[in-house]
């Protein structure tokens, strides 16, 4: 039997972790053949590099540089996604089929086995910090064709196809709505004395104090208008004098307009530009 500490018992000698979470890992751990490490890392009691540096004296094996290890004839054995998702590497291709690979758990039997059924080789194990297992693989492993049709980069492109349609759907929407109101409105322009309504070759001002002005060009009339009233009251009046010169589209417009004069908005409005 081996008088090499165990993980546990190294972690706590080194204060990372207390005897109740290397319990609660521990019953996890059973009935799987999850790791003790793999388990405390995902339960962020410790991080991937304390776990790397505790495998490190526990194995009594040193941490590989894998900036300095790095061979760029294996840059293309693994996909970046497989990397990512054992926390590996690629470092180098020795005689004899075996290639050298960076582990954040070089302990990690399954891992091995199914990158050796990937890569058709023998795979010899150097430990790393994840850390630098995650900065050289985005620097050292290229994207592929692989690396867009994996599952999780599928729900990641769904995803994103879902919120570019919805975005598409919501822009559209606005448009439509947008170019509807200033169809059926006109547009509304607030300056420091005036509320200004535009629309039908028309434009209807008033003034902080409620004085009422109309210009522009009714449709059916010879001239155009220019006038002013103490009272909206008297506007309205007065385009009622002269319904023929409008069109049933200025009508309704101005009879729109002339409301909103009076409104709660419009008094808001200027008293903000006050």
């Amino acid at each position: 039997m081996s008088g090499k500490p165990l993980l546990g018992e190294l972690l706590i000698q080194q204060n990372l972790v207390s005897q109740d979470i290397i319990d609660t890992a521990l019953r996890v751990q059973v009935g799987g053949n999850r790791r003790l490490g793999h388990i405390l890392v995902r339960m962020k009691a410790i991080t991937a590099d304390q776990l790397a540096e505790t495998l490190a004296e526990q194995m009594e094996i040193p941490i590989t540089d894998v900036s300095l290890k790095f061979s760029k004839e294996v840059s293309k054995i693994l996909p970046r996604h497989l990397c990512r998702q054992y926390s590996v590497i690629p470092l180098a291709l020795r005689d004899n089929n075996i290639l050298e690979v960076a582990m954040a758990n070089p302990s990690d039997g399954e891992s091995i086995t199914d990158l050796e059924h990937y890569t058709g080789k023998v795979i010899e194990p150097f430990l790393a910090r994840h850390s630098d297992i995650e900065r050289e693989t985005g620097r050292r492993i290229p994207l592929s064709v692989k690396d867009f049709f994996t599952p999780q980069t599928n729900t990641w492109a769904t995803r994103a196809v879902a919120a570019i349609s919805l975005l598409l759907v919501l822009g559209l929407g606005f448009f439509t709505y947008d170019y509807i109101q200033k169809t059926r409105y006109g547009t509304v322009t607030t300056t420091d004395t005036h509320v200004l309504f535009q629309n039908h070759d028309l434009i209807l001002g008033v003034d902080k104090d409620g004085k009422v002005s109309l210009l522009g060009h009714g449709a059916f009339s010879k001239g155009y208008y220019s006038v002013s009233f103490d009272d909206p009251a008297f506007l309205e009046a007065f385009i009622k004098s002269r319904e023929k010169d409008f069109s049933s589209k200025q009508r309704t417009w101005l009879e729109w307009a002339i409301a909103q004069t009076e409104s709660d908005v419009l008094a808001r409005s200027l008293a903000l530009k006050n």
